[in-house]
């Protein structure tokens, strides 16, 4: 009976982390070829250096982009909520390049991201990507399957103690190891909507999406993204770049289009 339990509730877990690869944004899709001429272009991309700014002028830089780049996603925020968006857009000090969304509508860009944008519409992708998780529910989302996925987590650990009869802690294990593949499993599929998603924002707010996408490739230069495995929290950097470049196209074919939806487009 222990036996049949965890193996149930093992067929659960693998349930609630596969139940959700569909994208509720469905980015285009990319192939080999689109991949290999983003990683070509990678390679010839200059190295990543540090923009001479002062901290007011980042500031400034950052809260002209904010501004825009917020009133841009005001018809997504009708669209997908009934009604306007709210987004509270900071600069912190770190040396680490960074950009996070938090909280109900916060969005954090550090200074270390700050050295690496060269202009402007490069900012514009990192924060309305950031922008995009909140559209796309990603928080929350992310909330629930963590939750959840240590609750099943727990069951089966609690299983293999029934199994045993020893209690070696496989409970409080599989508890936190529930939670972390819940955590992880959704984090590439949410990266690449909202990379999407952004550049739809990004470009309803007037800004050139090929200046833009040269962001990601200096991102990728970065130690630790230049490969992808299933642990990672980002996509690879010239599948990322292959899937924005791909994006503008879409835009350009009819830029007032809204977002394609559901499941990944064909």
């Amino acid at each position: 009976m222990a036996a049949r339990r965890s193996a149930l509730l093992s067929l659960v877990l693998a349930g609630l982390l596969l139940g959700g690869c569909d994208d509720a944004f469905a980015p285009p899709p990319v192939d080999r070829a689109a991949v290999a001429a983003a990683t070509r272009e990678i390679a010839a991309a200059p190295p990543a250096r540090a923009t001479p700014r002062t901290p007011e002028q980042d500031v400034a830089m950052l809260r002209r982009v904010a501004d825009r780049t917020i009133r841009a996603a005001q018809s997504l925020c009708h669209a997908e909520f009934g009604r306007g968006c709210t987004f509270c857009v900071a600069l912190v000090p770190a040396r680490e390049a960074n950009a996070f969304a938090h909280g109900q509508d916060g969005i954090t860009v550090t200074s270390g991201l700050m050295r690496l944008v060269a202009n402007e519409d490069e900012l514009a992708a990192v924060v309305a990507h950031e922008i995009a998780h909140h559209l796309a529910g990603h928080i929350q989302e992310g909330t629930k399957r963590v939750h959840l996925g240590a609750a099943v987590g727990a069951m089966i650990g609690g299983a293999v103690t029934d199994l045993t009869g020893l209690d070696l802690g496989f409970a409080r294990m599989g508890a936190q190891a529930g939670a972390k593949a819940a955590g992880l499993a959704f984090s590439k599929a949410q990266e690449r909507e909202a990379d999407y998603l952004g550049a739809h924002i990004a470009a309803r707010a007037g800004y050139d999406l090929e200046r833009a996408g040269a962001l990601w490739a200096k991102l990728t230069q970065l130690p630790g993204d230049t490969a992808t495995t299933w642990l990672d929290t980002h996509p690879a950097g010239p599948e990322r770049l292959a899937i924005w470049r791909r994006t503008a196209e879409e835009i350009a074919r009819d830029p007032a289009a809204m977002p394609r939806r559901g499941g990944r487009a064909a």
